[in-house]
Parts: structure tokens; C-alpha cells; sequence
């Protein structure tokens, strides 16, 4: 989503242009039949949440048996197009604000940071949650969200630009969660790995945005809302310390 998010607001640097427009596509009659209806609100069965809404799917058994005929449960062409409805397929060069996407190259394991070229599938690359969206083929590369080798990209944010890096992170404490059965050890074992794959990767930040959205899974599009007003109210906290930079 941040490579989603960060390409629009690149192009058209106005908040306003970026919330109407993911605000539409969001209540569109296509979004909701094959993202809403299939992901949201999709409780696992600990407060993690990382991967709930795809748990909930696994569990009744839909996503399991779309996993073992397809790369995702949605195909990439169905996220580009969706994207297409957000983003101009520019070049990188082109956009009003320098922007990379960053990706994992499944097959190699290194990072990939698109800057050159057309943006659609670049973005589309990296907002390929691996299991969830198939993976996108870019430059004779498989690429997927760049979670696996970088949760909050401030490396590559330091390369295309001179200013300090201000970094937003969603991940959200392992603590007190409960375990209950071997999925949830699995599931807090990932988590552990990404908290401190992200704790890692924000050493170089300036300063640090943390919204409070730990009650809310990745894919409850219904609660833009709340997501928005959280995401201002971490702002306004961090002001004093992005003006002092």
C-alpha cells in the first residue's frame, strides 16, 4: 500500500486528489467483489493480524485450494488493473516528486528498487503481497512486496534524495498476543521476524512516524476512515520533530 500511496501522491502531490481517488476505488462495485468480499474484516485466531484477513480465507479452505494451482489468490493483472483506475503510467522521471518502489526479487532474494521506466507494474510489484497477489514479472525479474528484504524502505528513500528520511511504520507489537495452536506460532514467528527486520531497517530515519492501527488488519479497506485519521494524528505529533530536521 505505501508504494501505492507514495506513487500517487509523487505524481499529484495533493492529499485531497490521493484520499478522493482511493476513496472511490475502494467503494467501486470491482473492489468490493474481489477484494472486500474475499479479505476483509477475516479474523485469525490471534491478535497478530498480520496475514488475518488471508487466514480466514485459508481456514475455510478457498485460499488453500487457490494456492495450489495459482502463484496468488489474486492474479497481478487484476491489481495493475486496479491500479490503472489510481496511477498514470509514467515514467519515473516524470513524476512531480522523486519516487522509487521497492521490490524482492523472488528468485535471487535481493532487493529491487524500480526508479527507471513506466510506474504501473513497478508499483504493482511491490504491492504484490506475496500468497495474496500472484507475482508481477518485470525486467526478466519475479518480483513481490519488498517486505521480505525491506518493511520500511528509508535506504532507498536516502538514495533518491538529499533530505533526512521520515518513515511511517504500521507493524505492531508481538506482545501479549496468545498461541493457541501451531498456526499461531507460525504467525508470531513471522511477526517477530518482520518487527525487527522493520526496527532494522528505520535505524537511518530521522524521524519516525508510528500510527496507531494495531487493531486493524491490512485489508479492512472499509476502515479508510480510521486509517486516514490515525495516519494525520501521527503527523501532527511528529511536527515539531520534521520541522527541527
Amino acid at each position: 500500500m505505501g508504494a501505492i500511496v507514495g506513487g500517487m501522491y509523487a505524481q499529484i502531490p495533493n492529499a485531497g486528489v490521493v484520499e478522493e481517488r482511493m476513496t472511490r476505488l475502494i467503494r467501486s462495485k470491482p473492489f468490493r467483489r474481489i477484494v472486500l468480499d474475499a479479505f476483509s474484516n477475516e479474523g485469525a485466531p490471534d491478535t497478530l493480524r498480520t496475514v488475518s484477513a488471508l487466514y480466514g480465507r485459508v481456514k475455510r479452505g478457498y485460499g488453500l485450494l487457490k494456492s495450489v494451482w495459482s502463484p496468488g489468490i489474486v492474479e497481478a493483472p487484476v491489481l495493475i488493473d486496479f491500479l490503472s483506475h489510481l496511477l498514470d503510467d509514467l515514467q519515473f522521471r516524470k513524476c512531480v516528486i522523486p519516487f522509487a518502489a521497492v521490490a524482492c526479487d523472488l528468485l535471487t532474494g535481493n532487493e529491487v528498487v524500480c526508479r527507471t521506466g513506466l510506474m504501473l507494474n513497478a508499483v504493482a510489484a511491490s504491492s504484490a503481497i506475496p500468497g495474496v497477489i500472484s507475482p508481477v514479472r518485470l525486467n526478466g525479474r519475479w518480483l513481490v512486496d519488498g517486505g521480505p528484504t525491506s518493511m520500511v524502505p528509508v535506504d532507498a528513500a536516502l538514495e533518491i534524495s538529499d533530505f533526512p528520511a521520515v518513515a511511517v511504520t504500521v507493524t505492531r507489537s508481538v506482545r501479549g498476543t496468545r498461541m493457541t495452536n501451531a498456526v499461531d506460532v507460525v504467525l508470531r514467528a513471522g511477526a517477530i521476524a518482520r518487527l525487527r527486520l522493520t526496527e532494522y531497517n528505520l535505524r537511518d530515519a530521522a524521524v519516525v512516524l508510528r500510527p496507531n492501527v494495531g487493531s486493524l488488519g491490512w485489508a479492512e479497506f472499509q476502515s479508510i476512515r480510521r486509517f486516514i485519521a490515525e495516519g494525520e494524528r501521527a503527523a501532527e505529533n511528529a511536527l515539531r520533530g520534521i520541522r527541527n530536521l
